[in-house]
């Protein structure tokens, strides 16, 4: 029959060699459909994937691999008339075996025409998925069950950090009673234990209120707009010289960045960087504090640095673990906390954070957002000679050089 399809410009023994490659595919179902959807050829793949043999299946309709909802539905037919329309029709779903069992099926329909463009039939090419999607499946059932136990701990976290606050203000406030009331009572060594007391109340309590801080940045609903982080950042600057008017210190701010981003959040962040750098630079008798952003391998890198104590980058993989902290509170006040809310803040943006130092001659925190850092990106600056690989590590939340 000269509209049976073949392979044009080759000999029949060719064709025959193909029809026997495409006879003993096992992992394939590869057969023929005549225009009405019937079956015209059966392989090796096809039987063992449907359990059809072919003098069981060849004259039926393929309608009979759909469930029944989908038959009911008119989809077999709809799909051949896509095919038939677009050349080609491709398709992933439940499928059903010869015994009744469902298997997820990836289907390829495309249409076939002779050389005056008729259509003639179709093949169909389908692979058995099944395992794909239930593994597909139990992933996704194992990140909505660890999501609901990060929010129930989350949650939990949240409840005893607030329900804390009573108890410890009943704390200092007694402790100030007994400071004023009782001086004429107490020994200097007495007055100091409650002083003590006192001054461990007063950081329960800002460890409770980043606390309760870090829970919010977890659980709250994000809002995404255009957000001008020169100008939140120099708002945030005078701040900071309000507070300590006395210190010089400069901000050396660029102009023009912008951002998408939740407003509230990205001010958050800037401000627990801009703070920490105000922070540790307060031992030095001047200070300057930079922020600004750098293209890198196509990206933005926002960036704040300051001159001021700086760490061991031995010690970087601490940084963004909560309760963690590079310098004792004698020497810088403080709950450990920020650092891990700056991460969740850049985390939920989509972003990475990552951080250089040394001691005693400063820090840089760099961040992206809604982006990938490419590994090939050379965050330190410096000219060709001194190109060097850097990438940011989040997990570790530190720099890493090769």
């Amino acid at each position: 029959m000269n509209d049976t399809p073949h392979l044009t410009g080759h000999g029949p023994l060719l064709q025959e060699e193909f029809k026997l490659l495409v006879e003993s595919v096992k992992d394939y179902a590869i057969f023929m459909l005549d225009p009405e959807g019937r079956i015209v050829s059966w392989n090796e793949g096809a039987r063992r994937i449907k359990g059809y043999q072919a003098e069981d299946i060849i004259g039926h309709h393929f309608s009979r691999f759909y469930p029944e909802e989908d038959v009911r539905a008119g989809r077999p037919q709809a799909e051949l008339k896509v095919a038939a329309s677009a050349g080609r029709m491709e398709d992933e779903g439940w499928r059903v075996r010869k015994d009744g069992s469902r298997f997820w099926a990836n289907v390829i329909i495309s249409a076939v025409r002779n050389s005056r463009g008729e259509l003639i039939g179709f093949s169909k090419i389908s692979r058995d998925m099944t395992q794909r999607k239930r593994m597909e499946e139990e992933l996704l059932a194992a990140r909505l069950s660890a999501e609901n136990s990060s929010r129930e701990l989350e949650a939990f976290a949240y409840s005893v950090a607030h329900d804390l606050r009573s108890p410890l203000r009943a704390l200092d406030g007694f402790s100030k009673v007994l400071l004023v009331r009782y001086a004429d009572r107490l020994d200097e060594e007495g007055k100091d234990f409650l002083q003590r007391v006192r001054e461990n109340s007063v950081q329960m309590g800002r460890l409770i209120d980043d606390l309760l801080a870090l829970s919010r940045v977890t659980r709250g609903i994000m809002h995404r707009e255009r957000v001008d982080l020169s100008a939140m950042v120099s708002e945030i600057a005078a701040r900071l010289r309000n507070v300590s008017p006395e210190r010089s210190a400069e901000f050396a701010i660029a102009q023009g960045l912008w951002a998408e981003g939740d407003p509230g959040l990205l001010r958050l962040a800037l401000e627990n960087l801009l703070g920490n750098a105000w922070k540790y630079t307060s031992k030095h008798p001047s200070a300057r504090i930079e922020f600004g952003a750098e293209r890198k391998a196509g990206r933005t890198v926002y960036f704040v640095r300051d001159d001021g104590a700086g760490f061991d980058m031995a010690f970087a993989k601490m940084l963004f673990k909560p309760f963690n902290r590079l310098h004792r509170t004698t020497e810088f006040e403080g709950t450990g906390i920020g650092l891990a809310t700056v991460q969740r803040v850049i985390s939920r943006h989509g972003g990475q954070i990552g951080a250089e130092g040394q001691v005693e001659r400063g820090a840089t925190f760099y961040f992206t957002l809604w982006e990938e850092i490419d590994e090939e990106a050379d965050f330190a600056g410096g000219g060709q000679s001194s190109r060097r690989k850097a990438h940011l590590d989040v997990a570790q939340g530190q720099w890493d050089r090769q």
